[in-house]
């Protein structure tokens, strides 16, 4: 959790609620624990929530939930953001795109491979609350550019991630080095 971004996106909230009072941040995930056996989301209520003020009672931290309930969080969900750090080819961000949802990721590592910007999702720097605020605000502003942004998401997983395609690129890649 805490190479996700989540302390970023919880300073990013109070931006997003200026504009957006009754907007909520709904955080899924397990917690991390520090070599010292404390935990991540704990300081996080600790350290950033109490410095929130009113703010701290729209944030709301759910823990890790079950595979099955992950597509019906991902509808529930105004916009999905995902500001990691650092993240290998995640399902996160390709899930909630195939569900039609806009998604606001990091433009770390495998972002620019994922998200085309404004195209099929909006990337974001993820050490940069502000930045990561602007983004969130952008897409609660522009919700018929939003659903167009989900639709193409969709359209670009489904093509990218299609296990026909994919089976039919292992096999040429495959063949391609044992021709050598």
């Amino acid at each position: 959790m805490r190479k996700k971004g989540i302390r970023q996106l919880i300073q990013a909230f109070p931006i997003v609620q200026e504009r957006f009072p009754k907007a909520t941040l709904e955080i899924y995930g397990r917690d991390w624990f520090f070599p010292d056996g404390s935990s991540y989301i704990e300081k996080l209520k600790k350290n950033e929530l109490l410095q929130l003020g009113k703010t701290a009672n729209a944030i709301h931290f759910h823990g890790a939930i079950s595979y099955e309930l992950i597509p019906i969080k991902y509808a529930e969900a105004a916009v999905c953001v995902f500001p990691s750090h650092m993240e290998t080819q995640g399902l996160v961000a390709p899930e909630a795109m195939a569900m039609e949802k806009t998604v606001v990721f990091t433009k770390l590592g495998p972002g620019i491979e994922t998200i085309s910007n404004f195209e099929t999702g909006l990337l974001c720097d993820p050490l940069n609350p502000n930045e990561i605020a602007e983004k969130i605000i952008w897409v609660l502003s522009n919700k018929e550019k939003s659903v167009l942004i989900g639709k193409k998401a969709r359209e670009f997983v489904i093509n990218k991630y299609d296990l026909n395609i994919i089976v039919k690129k292992n096999v040429e890649f495959y063949n391609s080095i044992s021709e050598k």
